[in-house]
């Protein structure tokens, strides 16, 4: 186990770069090791990482990541306070709202749902 860590490490490492590393002509290289290898890089300031350089397909994963974390976490703390009783299903919100499946149907083609 502890030769995992090592590697961890020193890949960890290799991925650090200095703003005055990046100033001095490496971003290019760096930018493209990103795009084409999907690399990361971490930018060091005064020896304190500032900020990752990623590609933005990862950067997108995250984000998305993120969002549906965000939502997750939403709907646990709706279930968790909703009240039984109040609940009601497909079939009555249609019924009370007079809406016809058929018309749902046909909106779907124009609704995003995620």
């Amino acid at each position: 186990m502890p030769q995992i860590i090592k590697n961890d490490l020193r890949d960890i490492i290799g991925k650090l770069v200095s703003v005055s590393d990046l100033s001095r002509g490496m971003a290019s290289k760096i930018i493209q090791n990103v795009g084409k290898n999907k690399e990361q890089y971490i930018v060091v300031k005064n020896n304190k990482p500032e900020a990752v350089i990623l590609s933005v397909d990862e950067y997108m994963e995250l984000m998305e990541a993120k969002e549906n974390l965000e939502l997750l976490q939403m709907a646990q703390v709706r279930i968790k306070e909703s009240i039984p009783e109040e609940i009601l299903s497909h079939e009555e919100v249609l019924e009370r709202y007079e809406i016809k499946e058929e018309k749902l149907d046909e909106l779907m083609d124009f609704v995003e749902i995620e």
